[in-house]
């Protein structure tokens, strides 16, 4: 069988990446990293709240290989619980090796679909990992607004869905980028967010932007916009981000 993924050295440690990657693994390969101006935004928001809390709890709902992940816990380390969340199981399992590989102890790692309801299935076609694709990109169910309607396809399998709420902890920060379910993911999230006012990062390329922003504005929220994401913050937190566009 022809093993598409390979270890490298990265500017965070060690990560596990599929050589047939175009988009996540071409750009680590490249360039040491992956998302390096938003990981920098992201830590900046985090070391404002460590300035009220001697340690936080980080969801990465939308994992994929662990390139957030593995930023966040090394930078911070006991300073900082995260739980990630990926989808696609044979992307999981590189993320919970690269998890292994750093010595991540402050990391628990998820196999499940994030989403509105919980034990739900979801019968995913996979990519074919052996072949050219954006593998981050996999849309679990169609998205309001599709990018990669190119991906090569290979076998089928099913995931079970899960609520954010159902796990009942007090959250901080929370980032989701899970291709067009972003919504359905916060409609499972209400006592999350109500009750921990986290600071959110969220794609919105795909997913319905109109709820995003009634959500949010309904829990006094403002928004920034930074390319096809919004930082979503709690008013009372009283954090401007100079240059970028706010939304609401």
């Amino acid at each position: 069988m022809n093993n598409p993924n390979v270890l490298i050295s990265c500017d965070y440690g060690s990560i596990i990446v599929n050589r047939y990657d175009k988009y996540i693994g071409t750009e680590i390969s490249r360039n040491g990293y992956f998302g390096k101006v938003d990981i920098d935004l992201i830590k900046r928001l985090i070391e404002l709240r460590l300035k009220v809390s001697s340690k936080i709890c980080f969801y990465d709902v939308g994992a994929n290989i662990g390139t957030h992940t593995l930023a966040i816990a090394k930078s911070y380390q006991d300073k900082i619980a995260i739980r990630s969340f990926e989808a696609q199981r044979m992307v999981y399992y590189m993320l919970c090796g690269t998890i292994a590989m750093n010595g991540l102890n402050n990391v628990n790692a998820e196999n499940v679909a994030v989403s509105n309801e919980n034990g739900s299935q979801i019968e995913i076609e996979l990519p074919d990992y052996t072949q050219s694709n954006n593998f981050g990109g996999l849309e679990l169910i169609p998205p309001v607004r599709s990018d990669n309607g190119n991906m090569v396809k290979s076998t089928y399998e099913v995931v079970t869905t899960r609520t954010l709420d159902s796990y009942d902890e007090l959250v901080d920060f929370l980032k989701i980028d899970i291709e067009g379910m972003e919504d359905k993911a916060l409609s499972g999230a209400v006592n999350l967010i109500d009750k921990g006012r986290p600071i959110c990062f969220i794609e919105i390329l795909k997913t319905d932007t109109t709820f995003v922003k009634d959500f949010f504005m309904s829990r006094n929220y403002t928004s920034f916009k930074k390319g096809h994401d919004w930082i979503l913050i709690p008013k009372e937190a009283k954090i401007n981000l100079q240059g970028l566009e706010k939304v609401f």
